[in-house]
């Protein structure tokens, strides 16, 4: 798994390529945890490549939200693939995280729109 870190006006965006899976999971808690000590407060995490997330991935994201809503932060997801989305279904957390669509609509209107999924 790849993980980028780029930044756009006061969002890190976190971009996700592969699986995140136990072993891979570190390096995204990683790219967070580097925004967090710049100072960062909002992170937005592009999951358009990311093909699979286990539940250490969850925890993983679930931890980070917790650390960023500590310091009024905040973090949301974008362009969540099918199959990852059903895992947040399955383990109940897909209301925890605001969920949009695309990173390019999202930047360009400066909030976006919720993603709004009723079945995976």
């Amino acid at each position: 798994m790849d993980v980028t870190v780029s930044e756009r006006d006061d969002t890190a965006v976190v971009s996700v390529d592969g699986r995140i899976d136990a072993e891979s999971a570190e390096s995204l808690d990683t790219a967070i945890t580097g925004v967090l000590a710049r100072g960062g407060k909002r992170v937005l995490v592009n999951l358009e490549k990311a093909a699979y997330m286990s539940s250490s991935g969850l925890r993983v994201l679930l931890g980070k939200f917790r650390d960023l809503r500590r310091v009024d932060g905040e973090m949301a997801l974008c362009a969540v693939q099918p199959d990852v989305y059903k895992v947040f279904l399955m383990a109940g957390v897909h209301e925890v995280f605001p969920i949009y669509v695309g990173l390019d609509e999202i930047l360009a209107s400066g909030d976006g729109e919720k993603e709004e999924r009723t079945s995976p």
